[in-house]
């Protein structure tokens, strides 16, 4: 038989609180009949918090005397018309009998079954009319209340009622050990881990009880915590509706619009919450007391709402994303000081004076987000991570994603195998050396093997179908499309340069007495199975091959990568096919080249994706609600539906300024991310922070939910039940 059952009915010797003749402070008032400053106590509790257990507890108390004065309670539910009868207190409904009580008595409304506007229910201001007649009987009310609850009543109750609100403080530490007493041999363990790891398990006496009776029924579990309290969770909504009663039933719209919001804030977003409900000067409150925050999202003895356990996984923390593109490891960097003076003297002013790159400067800002519980917990980079293709520029580039990965924030939802640096490559990225390869995919190689182990779109391989193309995170329902828009880089502009090339390559195969076969390497004189680049980049052998005229593998190279270029920006069809929305995810696409034309003037062939429409068309089938793209070094923003092609479905395109590079007409930056969930429904925020004066400082916020036509302010996307 179960000894824990989260909805049992009262038992005096199971409760932890008021049971054996316990009467905490925070409720000795309307238990010993004190009459309150208004017309009656209102005690301020979720749904799942208690509430019936409490209103027994207490009518015992009075019934057996002795801690307290002995007197009747009246316990009745507004929900009601028999118990409504059956007590004689019509007048809470708005009925003219007289109340049937006198002094002394104690009436107890455990559900006040108050209207909400234009719903069914007992209007506020009745019940505030008849807790009235109540107390000129010189009996004293009690309303157990929801947030909901008090929200409507309180307004009624009189000038005082704010010094009448009396708020249950958590669980403290004998209630808790009371409760796993009925398990000594394995509950007291448990209840102590949540004490140190998961105390919000611990506010209520309801919650407590749910995670001891999952242990119960799966003691497997016991040993590993953090898949007992998902089972909790489960087990919360599924047999409890915990959301739906706690969330959607006990809590006022101005209270779930509070919740939202401070995730948002905390988030480091300017959103602003509600009008805080601020205790009136001198009001009595019993238990601890509250802090600054915001009351709104208060309804425990200083436990805020968005602690609560079950909450924290149905709208968890924000999801926070950076979005960078064009470091150009190797290239042309910022400077953070414009340092003229060549000389030491010059150069140790500087360092003083904070000298480095925006490369630089971007780690130190992620550790200061860091120390502000900031960090972001993924990082996209849209290409061009070097600045050319050379094992030197690879191993530094690597090597500071490597430090940034370190950087990044823990999240719930994430798991700790997903991976949180994801990578396109960019025009800057490919091996142009090896552009005119036989096989395409060789220009792509030193950039699979350099960043090999972080997530990317896989040109290397020659089937589309075998290329990665999702990278999913379950517990979020995130989903990222890695595609490589510089498949076709390097490609050389004029014909006549790859009839050059086939020259170098026949004298350089006759040169070598037609053994060597003409495998990848061989065509270009570049020893691929080093990862790609150039012979003269990579020091491989090839470069001290020779052939007639000195026509050796580095002299290939060197003429090969003088050719005129182009760099178009172009997905393979066969990945387009694969683009296909999922149920349950909201679907971000990263990309180097931009899908739209920006605000920007640039004369030159093939600057952007020469099939950008099929690609729109693809993307938006699939449901995708935002494109990330580099390769202007310009930060932008924009919303594009496609008409005619189905239902109507809005994506956002943000392009990210140059992250480090000099090249660049603005200031360097990067964009912001923030992935807000709420069960299984998502909004979506972006901005882009620049790098100003030595200071990272974002900008406008724009927010949407996945596919909606218009942006919203968040406040208003904060809520309920908008589009």
């Amino acid at each position: 038989m179960s000894v824990f059952r989260p909805s049992q009915a009262y038992r005096a010797d199971l409760d932890i609180r008021l049971g054996a003749g316990r009467l905490p402070s925070w409720i000795r008032p309307p238990a010993e009949g004190a009459a309150p400053n208004s017309a009656a106590w209102l005690v301020v509790m979720p749904r799942r918090a208690g509430k019936t257990w409490l209103a027994q507890g207490v009518a015992d108390l009075r019934a057996a005397g002795g801690i307290v004065p002995a007197g009747g309670t009246v316990r009745v539910d507004l929900r009601s018309s028999a118990s409504v009868r059956r007590t004689g207190l019509g007048c809470l409904t708005g009925a003219d009998a007289q109340p049937p009580v006198r002094e002394g008595r104690l009436v107890i409304v455990d559900e006040p079954a108050l209207a909400r506007p234009g719903g069914p229910g007992v209007p506020p201001e009745v019940l505030a009319e008849g807790l009235q007649r109540v107390g000129e009987t010189g009996a004293t009310a009690m309303v157990l209340a929801t947030p909901a609850e008090s929200a409507l009543l309180a307004p009624h109750l009189g000038p005082d009622a704010r010094k009448d609100i009396l708020r249950p403080p958590v669980l403290d530490a004998g209630e808790s050990e009371r409760m796993a007493a009925r398990a000594p041999q394995w509950a007291p363990a448990l209840v102590e881990w949540l004490r140190q790891a998961e105390p919000g398990w611990l506010h209520t006496p309801f919650l407590l009880e749910l995670v001891l009776h999952t242990a119960e029924e799966r003691p497997a579990l016991r040993d590993e915590p953090e898949a007992l309290l998902r089972a909790a969770v489960e087990v919360a909504e599924d047999r409890h509706e915990y959301i739906q009663q706690w969330f959607h039933n006990g809590l006022g719209e101005q209270h779930r619009a509070a919740l939202r919001a401070g995730r948002w804030r905390a988030a480091g977003l300017p959103v602003a919450l509600p009008a805080a409900d601020q205790p009136a000067p001198g009001a009595r409150r019993y238990g601890p007391a509250p802090g600054a925050e915001d009351r709104q999202d208060e309804v425990r003895g200083g436990a805020p709402l968005a602690d609560d356990p079950v909450l924290a996984r149905h709208l968890p923390e924000v999801l926070r994303v950076h979005h960078i593109s064009d470091l150009h490891h190797g290239g042309r960097l910022s400077s953070l000081v414009d340092s003229k003076d060549p000389t030491q003297a010059g150069h140790r002013i500087a360092t003083v004076a904070g000298a480095g790159t925006a490369l630089d400067s971007y780690l130190d800002h992620v550790r200061q987000l860091a120390a502000q519980g900031r960090a972001p917990h993924l990082v996209v980079v849209t290409g061009d991570v070097v600045d050319r293709p050379s094992d030197t520029h690879g191993a530094i580039a690597r090597g500071w994603l490597d430090t940034l990965a370190g950087l990044l924030a823990p999240h719930r939802d994430l798991r700790p195998d997903d991976p949180r640096v994801l990578l396109v490559g960019g025009n800057h990225d490919v091996s142009w050396d090896l552009a005119l390869d036989p096989s395409p995919q060789a220009r792509h190689r030193w950039f699979a093997s350099n960043f090999a182990g972080l997530p990317h779109p896989d040109l290397q391989l020659a089937d589309p179908r075998a290329r990665r193309l999702y990278v999913g995170y379950r517990g979020v329902g995130l989903r990222f499309a890695l595609l490589g828009s510089a498949e076709s880089g390097g490609e050389a502009a004029r014909d006549e340069d790859r009839e050059l090339l086939r020259g170098f390559r026949e004298r350089y195969l006759a040169a070598a007495g037609g053994t060597r076969e003409a495998g990848p390497g061989a065509d270009t004189g570049t020893d691929t199975g080093t990862g790609g680049g150039t012979a003269a980049d990579t020091g491989t052998a090839a470069g001290s091959d020779s052939g007639p005229g000195g026509a050796g593998g580095a002299d290939v190279a060197a003429v090969v990568r003088d050719f005129e270029r182009h760099d178009p920006g172009v997905i393979a069809r066969g990945v387009l096919d694969r683009l296909a929305p999922e149920r349950g995810y909201v679907t971000v696409a990263a990309l180097h080249h931009p899908l739209s034309p920006v605000p920007a003037v640039e004369v030159a062939p093939y600057s952007g994706v020469v099939n950008a429409g099929q690609a729109k068309r693809a993307l938006a089938a699939a449901r995708t609600s935002l494109v990330l793209h580099g390769h202007t070094h310009l930060g932008f923003a924009a919303a594009e539906r496609l008409l005619g092609s189905g239902p109507a479905w809005t994506v956002r395109i943000a392009g990210a300024p140059a992250l480090a590079s000099r090249e660049t007409e603005e200031r360097n930056g990067y964009n912001e991310l923030f992935v807000s969930r709420e069960g299984g429904a998502h909004t979506l925020a972006v901005r882009t922070v620049r790098l100003d004066g030595g200071q990272w400082t974002p900008g406008e916020v724009f927010a949407f939910r996945p596919g909606a036509a218009d942006e919203r302010d968040l406040a208003e996307l904060c809520a309920d039940g908008r589009p």
